[in-house]
């Protein structure tokens, strides 16, 4: 059996969703392949931050922005990553983020912004609203306009060539799905990917769980089958977090149609800032972990045996640690600490530039999460943590503390220590992998490249997928290369000349063309 179109785009998250829109507006017909039983991926999980440059939201916030500036910022984002950035595909990024912006502004998404975002010099940051859930409805209420057709619980496992080796399709479920003028890649990143995890970063790293199970390397798997290398693989980004909390997130409750996004735009726009902070915090307290300043102020971080796991200078080694243990880490502190830790400039976690959340917010919000006590055993007990042992801990960080030195882990900063209580424990928090930054190398049309740099015919990429040594290291780059990547690697897939010869190599016979309305396709 098979199902023929222009542009087959697998992968159904935001860059994949936007490249088969994007082709479909360049006079494509296309089909998206999505493995899940719901498309959106990890841009529907994410908070949804997009940063641009030269948007309509910043001329009537009065900012005089520039290209230039926003990529000179990016250089001091990287700091010593910078000599590994892949600035030819900067500057696309660039040059680029502010139309999409603007173009997903056209199909009905609401942003709040622009906010502040450190180190850059330009408030650039744009929050998406009410949530991330905005874009995916947004981008298939586009999709269906346009005629994509998206279809779902279809995992590919193979890439198909002609005999002259250029891609003309996928094989999914017994079906060979051909792109007469391309295959674009738009599968998600490798944070789930156990056996990339492995090789390429380490055995710790493998055992730190996803945020988005589905990303498993597929398209990376694909790409390399067929010529393309992977570039920058050691680029995980691990850390803790809390686990849901026992409520549902009303801002992700909230429904992300058009029409609500607007109103809640109109409504968060006429706020005053310390009002839609205090309104955020809730929200806040129920995405994110603690910041690591609250370590080097003098917290430490155990397991449920009250014994550390890891060297508390580093979100990685803590995420490692924790993940190899039980995979829940208590943050232990003292009356100083979460008194510093209860007002501006010192947060417990950041939306940074829109809401901050401090001690007292957690003991609101979170109070499955928040535990605290006159002594160190009576807190341990609330927490469920092994008193005897939490309190031989405290003890020997105190005299490393003294010492300057901790021969268990090697931690080099120890703040103000664990001193006179109340004492406080915010937990149990999980190890993660938000998303990975390695990708497949590609040109600035986004065709996928060999280790030589030759294009691999009829082949492109987008995304996580597609980044191509892209470091991506500040809040909002990931968003805003997804959908870039998307719009770029759809043009160029539609514009590709139709290929004449669709018969794969080891193809058996005729097939047999089967009706899409046949397959799970999202209406």
């Amino acid at each position: 059996m098979s199902v023929t179109t222009d542009v087959l785009v697998i992968g159904g998250g935001g860059s994949g969703l936007t490249a088969a829109i994007s082709a479909a507006t360049s006079g494509a017909k296309s089909i998206v392949l999505e493995k899940c039983a719901r498309p959106g991926g990890s841009t529907g999980m994410s908070v949804g931050s997009f940063t641009a440059a030269n948007t309509a939201y910043q001329y009537r916030a009065g900012v005089n922005d520039s290209i230039d500036l926003f990529i000179e910022d990016m250089k001091v984002a990287n700091g010593k990553d910078e000599a590994r950035e892949n600035v030819a595909l900067r500057r696309v990024l660039a040059e680029n983020a502010g139309a999409t912006l603007e173009w997903l502004s056209s199909i009905g998404v609401q942003f709040l912004g622009p906010t502040p975002e450190p180190p850059y010099e330009k408030p650039r940051m744009h929050n998406v609203l009410p949530n991330a859930g905005a874009y995916v409805t947004a981008l298939l209420r586009e999709a269906r306009k346009r005629g994509v057709q998206v279809v779902t619980n279809v995992r590919v496992d193979r890439l198909l060539r002609n005999a002259d080796g250029e891609v003309i399709g996928a094989s999914a479920n017994g079906v060979e799905y051909f792109g007469r003028r391309a295959v674009v890649l738009a599968t998600g990143d490798y944070s789930a990917a156990t056996d990339l995890k492995a090789a390429y970063v380490g055995e710790d790293a493998a055992r730190v769980p996803a945020v988005n199970k589905s990303n498993t390397g597929d398209g990376f798997r694909l790409g390399s089958d067929v010529g393309g290398v992977m570039l920058q693989m050691d680029r995980l980004y691990e850390g803790l977090r809390f686990p849901p909390g026992r409520f549902p997130d009303p801002i992700k409750l909230l429904p992300s149609h058009p029409s609500v996004s607007r109103l809640v735009r109109l409504v968060a726009e006429r706020l005053p800032k310390r009002l839609l902070a205090v309104l955020l915090r809730g929200a806040l307290t129920s995405w994110v972990g603690p910041n690591n300043t609250m370590y080097a102020a003098g917290a430490i971080l155990v397991n449920e045996q009250g014994q550390r796991v890891a060297n508390e200078d580093s979100d990685k080694l803590l995420a490692r640690g924790v993940a190899a243990d039980s995979n829940r880490g208590f943050m232990v502190f003292d009356e100083a600490l979460a008194k510093r830790f209860s007002a501006w400039p010192n947060p417990v976690s950041t939306f940074p530039g829109v809401a901050y959340a401090y001690v007292g917010d957690y003991a609101r919000y979170r109070p499955d999460m928040f535990h605290k006590a006159d002594t160190i055993e009576e807190l341990a007990s609330k927490a469920g943590i092994n008193p005897a042992r939490l309190r031989t801990t405290i003890q020997k960080v105190r005299e490393y503390g003294a010492a300057g030195e901790d021969p268990e882990f090697g931690r080099t900063s120890f703040g103000a220590g664990i001193s006179e209580g109340p004492y406080y424990a915010l937990g149990p928090m999980q190890s993660y992998i938000t998303l990975a930054d390695g990708g497949l190398a590609v040109d600035t049309t986004l065709k996928v490249t060999t280790p030589e740099g030759a294009p691999i015919p009829g082949l492109y990429a987008a995304g996580s997928t597609g980044q191509g040594g892209l470091q991506l290291l500040n809040h909002g780059l990931h968003i805003g290369w997804a959908m870039v990547s998307g719009r770029i690697a759809g043009r160029h897939a539609a514009q590709a000349s139709p290929r004449t010869d669709l018969t794969s190599v080891g193809a058996k016979g005729s097939v047999l063309e089967t009706p899409v309305s046949e397959l799970s396709v999202i209406q």
